[in-house]
């Protein structure tokens, strides 16, 4: 048996139990206890753009609370960074 063919087997048995144990049913949420969750918006963001011209920063106030979130330049989610509290701002998202 080649090599080649015998990767093609290995690999379409690795799918195949993959897709087995994923098994991706809505019972594996209903385990959680407590209120549901919520989407909102934000009361207010404001960027900071860098020399490049890029929105790198952005104060975001939710609640009366301050954080600072960092962006990849493009509006995209995947690449960013974390979301950081910062509690000096929360005395001006309080008036948001």
């Amino acid at each position: 048996m080649s090599s080649t063919l015998m990767r093609s087997r290995t690999m379409y048995l690795f799918a195949l139990i993959m897709l087995a144990l994923a098994g991706c049913t809505q019972e594996q949420l209903e385990d959680r206890s407590g209120p549901s969750d919520a989407i909102h918006d934000v009361d207010y963001v404001e960027v900071y753009r860098n020399t490049d011209s890029f929105p790198n920063i952005a104060r975001v106030c939710v609640s009366g609370i301050a954080f600072a979130a960092t962006s990849t330049g493009r509006g995209e989610s995947a690449g960013a960074g974390p979301i950081v509290r910062v509690t000096e701002w929360d005395s001006f998202c309080a008036t948001k």
